[in-house]
């Protein structure tokens, strides 16, 4: 029995240490460079002096930095447009506006909306009490139909 207990405490180090090692992050290898004769190192060349002129003048300013730097326009975030459902409780059909209760299980909600003009063309045949189904984006509606 105590064979056993070490050779099984020895094979999970020996996993334990093996996982380490796999789990380490490799180098990218790098290309094999074809053999290239030796080149002769050139001699440093000595500076040369600069020229008294040279070192009198001021720095002229690039053309490049005399541009405005450009801005980049990120777009617009895309409109949440989404459906719900719910019963009609208040209408506003000059103001444009309509408030609908949600019922669920966990949960009850009253949402004032508006509506656009498009939608606004539906509202004649709803009134209050009325269950519709919405379509909405950014808090207006967008279409509207009467379930029952």
């Amino acid at each position: 029995m105590k064979k056993l207990f070490i050779i099984f405490v020895g094979l999970t180090l020996l996993l334990a240490w093996g996982g380490l090692g796999m789990a380490q992050e490799k180098k990218p290898a790098e290309p094999a460079k074809a053999a290239e004769p030796a080149k002769p190192a050139e001699p440093a060349k000595p500076a040369e002096p600069a020229k008294p002129a040279e070192q009198a003048k001021p720095a002229e300013a690039k053309p490049e930095a005399a541009k405005p730097a450009e801005v980049k326009k990120e777009a617009p975030p895309k409109p949440v447009v989404y459906r719900m459902g719910g019963t009609v409780v208040a209408l506003d059909a000059a103001a444009h506006k309509i408030t609908i209760k949600q019922d669920s299980v966990k949960k009850q909600r009253k949402l004032a909306l508006s509506v656009s003009k498009k939608a606004a063309k539906n509202l004649e045949g709803i009134k209050v009490g009325d269950v519709v189904n919405v379509w909405v984006t950014d808090k207006t509606v967008t279409s509207i139909s009467k379930v029952f």
